[in-house]
């Protein structure tokens, strides 16, 4: 059984946590669904593998569709939509939009997406016998002055599930010295962390670097540079 434990309120609703601990929670389940030489994730394999677990202690059956179309309750086309119904009080529903299909790259983040909102958001509503309803839309925006810290949290576990730090640093290093870039090395928690300074002298590179780690880990080069960022591989 995947099991994934996280503080909690008495509720099951999880407490604050900051994007290392959603980080470090993600890689954790990933590294119980893949293994360790996976780079990239294929949707397939991830709604075979992550179909029941154990967060905090509750048993989750989640329930995948990738093969229709999604709609929100207007009947405007949305990327997914996690869900619980008190009808199935131990199921969690992830639809994604079979249109997806044509760009796998949105495919990819929009379940792990819709993955973090079933690990986090639906146990409470689970053990209260609760509806809830999470939907992603192309065009879901937040800002600082009214951040969705549900859709945050969601946001910061596909980012390090689908790209971990410690993989996207190992190869980062790789295609450093492939194209000739100097690295900075720094220990973070006892572990050697590459960094590249982002100058002038190194921007093509870097976004030649971020193509092919894009490609390796089947995501968008503009979220290759999230992640550099994110990290602080990138400075």
């Amino acid at each position: 059984m995947i099991e994934i434990a996280y503080p909690s309120y008495a509720s099951g609703e999880p407490r604050p946590m900051k994007a290392e601990a959603i980080r470090g929670l993600a890689a954790d389940l990933r590294s119980q669904l893949f293994a360790a030489s996976t780079r990239r994730i294929e949707v397939a394999q991830l709604t075979r593998r992550a179909g029941r677990m154990k967060v905090n202690g509750r048993e989750v059956q989640i329930i995948w569709d990738i093969a229709h179309p999604v709609h929100d309750d207007e009947g405007v086309p949305v990327l997914g939509v996690c869900e619980h119904d008190p009808q199935e009080p131990r199921a969690v529903m992830i639809s994604i939009n079979a249109d997806l299909a044509n760009e796998p790259e949105l495919l990819r983040s929009t379940a792990a997406h819709e993955l973090g909102h079933a690990v986090f958001d639906m146990p409470a509503a689970m053990g209260a016998g609760a509806r809830r309803t999470f939907r992603t839309r192309r065009d879901s925006d937040s800002t600082l002055a009214s951040i969705d810290w549900r859709e945050w949290r969601a946001d910061e576990f596909m980012g390090a599930f689908l790209t971990p730090k410690r993989q996207l640093a190992r190869s980062l290093a790789r295609e450093a010295s492939t194209h000739g870039v100097a690295l900075r090395w720094r220990v973070n928690e006892d572990i050697p962390t590459p960094t590249v300074a982002a100058n002038e002298m190194n921007r093509c590179a870097l976004g030649a670097i971020a193509g092919a780690l894009a490609e390796e880990f089947g995501v968008s080069e503009s979220f290759i540079s999230v992640r550099f960022r994110k990290y602080g591989l990138v400075c």
